[in-house]
């Protein structure tokens, strides 16, 4: 994942491990970036499909 404030890459178990999750109503939905603190709603998987099938052309 990237980061869309500091532009850093992490990986979604660093964006868990930062943030533990919201207690209300089950979680939210967002992650938080472990560099900044930036939180943002979660990748969708056809766009992480995507993005992985783009790096493995490369």
């Amino acid at each position: 994942m990237k980061c869309g404030f500091c532009g850093r890459r992490f990986s979604e178990d660093e964006a868990r491990k930062e943030c533990r999750g919201c207690s209300v109503f089950g979680g939210c939905k967002n992650v938080k970036c472990p560099y900044c603190g930036y939180e943002m709603p979660r990748e969708a998987g056809w766009i992480r499909w995507l993005r992985t099938r783009k790096e493995k052309r490369s």
